[in-house]
């Protein structure tokens, strides 16, 4: 069983390091020295978590917005959303008042 397990770990890291190997040569990262690798890495991170982040805060609002312009009768979703209190802005929906 323990032979099993480590054949399967031994997979994973050689897959893993195939999907970096191929990361590295798809972005032209692996023609780069050292430091640039680590710059073109911290870079790639930082947009990819501001996405994430974006993502997580703003499109659930915007969903729901765009919800009732396009069924402006259902309250079915207002009543279960998080933001009804005083701070729509903070949820996403400050753009309601350009739209009506």
């Amino acid at each position: 069983m323990f032979q099993k397990l480590a054949e399967d770990y031994e997979k994973l890291k050689r897959y893993v390091k195939w999907l970096y190997v191929l990361y590295e040569l798809n972005t032209q990262i692996a023609i780069c020295e050292p430091w640039e690798k680590v710059f073109c890495h911290v870079l790639l991170g930082s947009c990819l978590s501001l996405l994430l982040y974006a993502s997580y805060a703003f499109v659930p609002g915007y969903c729901l917005t765009l919800i009732k312009l396009l069924w402006p009768a259902s309250d079915v979703l207002s009543h279960a959303h998080p933001c009804n209190i005083n701070s729509d802005v903070v949820c996403g929906n400050e753009s309601d008042a350009f739209l009506t």
